[in-house]
């Protein structure tokens, strides 16, 4: 379910009062949960508290937002040496970026629209059908 969260304009690494991030309404963030207690209001940040800097948090720009996946494949694709990541990174001849969250949504952003889609796509083919079911002649229809 969606709720709202407080994300102050100096979250963001190198932010100042003079420097601050210009994002418009409805901006896709990469954000972590910095503070969630029923009682307040939730905030979030898009840096790490430990070193300051963004490390990947931050404005999303671009790409597509694939949402209510399966939780747990979007945690197998966070996993290290994840099966399923390494399938789609092995697939595709192409660069492409994912931004994955614990709630079922992951951005995905690739050089050109087609391969985003493709991306996406292969995503949503394996959240239906499995994993499995991205064999090579999956892939051999994709576009480069």
């Amino acid at each position: 379910t969606a709720t709202t969260a407080n994300l102050d304009a100096l979250a963001f690494e190198g932010a100042t009062k003079r420097n601050k991030p210009n994002l418009k309404v409805g901006s896709l963030v990469y954000a972590r949960i910095s503070l969630a207690h029923k009682d307040m209001e939730t905030e979030l940040e898009c840096l790490n508290p430990t070193t300051g800097k963004a490390e990947g948090y931050g404005e999303l720009k671009g790409g597509i937002l694939a949402d209510n996946l399966d939780i747990n494949k979007c945690k197998s694709l966070l996993e290290k040496n994840s099966p399923f990541m390494n399938t789609l990174m092995q697939g595709f001849g192409f660069p492409f970026e994912l931004a994955t969250a614990m709630n079922g949504k992951i951005w995905i952003s690739a050089p050109s629209t087609s391969q985003t889609i493709s991306v996406y796509r292969t995503i949503m083919k394996a959240d239906k059908d499995g994993l499995e079911s991205l064999n090579d002649e999956w892939f051999a229809d994709i576009e480069d």
